[in-house]
C-alpha cells in the first residue's frame, strides 16, 4: 500500500479519534465533577486517551500507537500513531479555550515517516491536517505560512514556560512587537502553517514527538520550514 492510499485509509479515522476526544472533553468540562485543577487535568488527559483507543480498536486495522499517556499496540504491526491526547491541558482545566487533540500516523518510528496528521481545536471543532504530498488544510481550506517579515513587524509564539532561560532569545524578545504564548506546541505549529503566527519558538528542552508530529507535518505540508 503506498503512502497516499494509506493517508487515505487513516485520515478519516484519526479525524473520528479527534471528534470523539472533543466530545468527550467538552462533557467533562461541562460537568467538572469538583475536581481540583490536577485532578481535572489527569481526568481529561485519561479520558482522552480511552476515546482515542476505543476509535483506533473499533478501525480494525493494526496499529502501533505512541501516545503522552503510555504506548501499546493494536494487533500486529500497522503504523505508528503519535498521539498527545490533550496538548493544553493545563489551559482546559483552568478554563483558558486553548486546548487541542493531535495525531499523526507514521509508517517508520522516525517523524520523516508521518503521511497523515491531524489537529482539531477542542472548544470550536476545527480541523487543521495534512496528508503527504498534498498540502494542508484548515477546516478543508487549503492553507500556507505567511511571507518573510521582519521581526519588529512579526507576530511570535515563544514558550520560555517551565523555568526555561530567556536568554537564548532576550533579542527576539526586545525586537519583537508581538509576542504571544499559547500553551499548546501543536496549535502553534498550525498557526504557523495557517499564515496566522510567523514563527513559533519553544526553548524549553523538552520538546516530545507526541507534542509536535502532527503540528510538524501539518507545516511542512503546507510550505513551512522547522
Amino acid at each position: 500500500m503506498t503512502s497516499s492510499d494509506e493517508a487515505k485509509g487513516w485520515t478519516p479515522i484519526l479525524l473520528e479519534a479527534a471528534e470523539k476526544v472533543r466530545s468527550r472533553v467538552r462533557q467533562i468540562l461541562l460537568s467538572r465533577l469538583g475536581l481540583d485543577v490536577t485532578g481535572l487535568k489527569k481526568l481529561l488527559d485519561s479520558s482522552a486517551q480511552e476515546a482515542i483507543s476505543e476509535t483506533l480498536r473499533g478501525a480494525g486495522s493494526p496499529a502501533r500507537i505512541v501516545s503522552e499517556e503510555g504506548d501499546y499496540s493494536i494487533g500486529e504491526g500497522g503504523p505508528y500513531i503519535v498521539v498527545d491526547p490533550v496538548d493544553g491541558t493545563t489551559n482546559a482545566a483552568r478554563g483558558i479555550p486553548i486546548a487541542v487533540t493531535s495525531l499523526a500516523a507514521s509508517e517508520t518510528r522516525c517523524l520523516t515517516g508521518v503521511f497523515t496528521g491531524v489537529v482539531m481545536d477542542l472548544h470550536t471543532g476545527e480541523a487543521f491536517m495534512a496528508e503527504r504530498g498534498r498540502g494542508a488544510w484548515r477546516d478543508g481550506k487549503r492553507v500556507k505560512p505567511a511571507g518573510a517579515i521582519a521581526v519588529m513587524e512579526a507576530l511570535v509564539s515563544i514558550d520560555v514556560s517551565k523555568g526555561a532561560s530567556i536568554e537564548p532569545v532576550t533579542d527576539l524578545i526586545r525586537e519583537a512587537r508581538h509576542l504571544r504564548q499559547l500553551g499548546s506546541s501543536a496549535l502553534s505549529l498550525c498557526l504557523v502553517a495557517s499564515g496566522v503566527i510567523d514563527a513559533h519558538v519553544d526553548i524549553r528542552g523538552s520538546l516530545r514527538a507526541t507534542d509536535v508530529a502532527a503540528g510538524l507535518f501539518i507545516l511542512k505540508e503546507a510550505g513551512g520550514m522547522y
